[in-house]
């Protein structure tokens, strides 16, 4: 059968693991998708990137993709990822053991306004810190890969990151987990990552958008019911152990989300977070910013 290629963008390389598990074992090729994973660091990078055509459909975080469609971005969130809620973890160089001791340290995160910066910011102004005086805050993009080496070097003091990076840094000793943006009084009840497709692609070929929102949702629950297999994918991909594999995905499978629903309630808090923390000048409707109707058939809103 001939399959049609399709590049399904991320903002880093830790996103978008089931995908990367669904397309070694096959599911994609069943959904006739010649299916690739390509990042782009950076949550408004990679907005950009929706917008221009450059990648047509993939996931990203809600605080980014907010902002986008708020300024006009052509694409339109279609489904929700797999970390429907906020599964980004504040950690923590060995040795600081308070917030007030972050006072004029520097923590790292993915880029300026991407999800671990709004998060970040969240996280440290309700533990009594203001983030744009109180701390440093480094972007890292390119250099995300590299984060818990840097705690490790001492570059960053503290950081704001995602799965297998903490299990890694635990693993190594040289970081102490804090947080997580789930966790009451943070974002509990959060609209994270998106799946989003652009305009011009739902218009000319809504088959497609249908089939690899099958294929992410028949991935993600291969996923949790062969988690040795994820685990092994984690290891390669990432270049670390098995064990450390493991922990991430015993952190974060209880919480994930494996139909591709959305949060319609969660949805609008994003939003009104970001108009709260200024990444958009006035509030939207959650409701503008979906296109739904490209759902699996057996899954709905949440």
């Amino acid at each position: 059968m001939a399959t049609r290629k399709v590049v399904y963008g991320a903002p880093t390389d830790k996103c978008a693991i089931t995908v990367r598990l669904g397309i070694e074992a096959g599911i994609f090729e069943e959904e006739g998708l010649d299916l690739s994973v390509r990042v782009i660091f950076g949550g408004p990078e990679i907005a950009a990137a929706y917008d221009s055509g450059e990648v047509e459909i993939g996931e990203f975080g809600s605080p980014p993709a907010i902002n986008a469609l708020a300024a006009g971005k052509r694409f339109k969130i279609v489904g929700g990822g797999c970390r429907q809620r906020a599964h980004l973890y504040f950690c923590a160089a060995k040795g600081i053991n308070s917030y007030d001791s972050l006072k004029g340290k520097r923590v790292g995160a993915l880029g300026v306004g991407s999800c671990s910066d709004w998060i970040t910011r969240q996280i440290v102004s309700l533990n009594g810190l203001d983030p744009d005086r109180d701390i440093e805050f480094v972007p890292l993009l390119k250099d995300y890969p590299r984060v818990v080496e840097l705690v490790a070097t001492g570059a960053l003091d503290a950081c704001m990151i995602a799965e297998p990076n903490v299990a890694i840094g635990e693993e190594r000793g040289v970081l102490d987990f804090w947080a997580a943006g789930y966790e009451a009084p943070y974002l509990p009840n959060y609209q994270w990552i998106v799946r989003v497709a652009r305009d011009a692609l739902i218009e000319r070929d809504p088959d497609l958008v249908r089939a690899v929102l099958r294929g992410c949702r028949k991935s993600a629950h291969y996923a949790a019911t062969h988690t040795d297999e994820w685990a092994a994918l984690s290891a390669r991909q990432f270049g670390i152990s098995e064990s450390a594999a493991r922990r991430a995905i015993d952190r974060e499978l209880p919480h994930f989300n494996l139909d591709c629903e959305i949060d319609l309630e969660g949805l609008p808090i994003s939003a009104d977070l970001q108009h709260s923390l200024g990444g958009i000048a006035a509030p939207v409707r959650a409701e503008d910013l979906v296109n739904l109707r490209f759902l699996p058939s057996d899954t709905v809103a949440a």
